[in-house]
C-alpha cells in the first residue's frame, strides 16, 4: 500500500501546487475531497483483489504523471493550443464557426 500511498500524496501536491500557482489561493476543499475519494476507490479496488494491486498502483501514478503534464506552465495542452493558433495564422484562417448558415451573414 506503500505506493498507493504515495501517489495519492502527489496527487494532492500536484492539486495544490497548479491551483496555488494558477490562482495564488489554496484549492477549495472539494477539489482535494475529489482527489482522497479516487485514490480512496482505487485503494478499496486494490484491497479487494491482491492480485490487481499492481495494476491499481500503476494506474494510480498514471493518473499522478497526467495531472503533472497538465500542471506544467508549458505542459503539452498549452503546445497543442499554441501549434494550432500558429497554423490558423499562417494560413489565414479564422474561426469560420457559423459561416455558411441562415441569418450568419456568411456565404451561403
Amino acid at each position: 500500500m506503500g505506493g498507493l500511498a504515495s501517489a495519492w500524496l502527489l496527487g494532492e501536491a500536484i492539486v495544490i501546487w497548479r491551483q496555488v500557482h494558477q490562482s495564488h489561493k489554496l484549492p477549495v476543499p472539494g477539489q482535494l475531497i475529489g482527489v482522497t475519494a479516487l485514490f480512496a476507490v482505487l485503494g478499496l479496488v486494490a484491497d479487494s483483489s491482491p492480485a490487481a494491486r499492481p495494476v491499481v498502483t500503476l494506474l494510480a501514478w498514471g493518473i499522478d504523471l497526467a495531472g503533472l503534464i497538465n500542471a506544467w506552465p508549458a505542459g503539452l495542452s498549452g503546445q497543442v493550443a499554441q501549434a494550432e493558433a500558429a497554423q490558423n495564422a499562417g494560413t489565414g484562417q479564422e474561426g469560420s464557426a457559423g459561416a455558411g448558415q441562415e441569418g450568419s451573414g456568411g456565404p451561403l
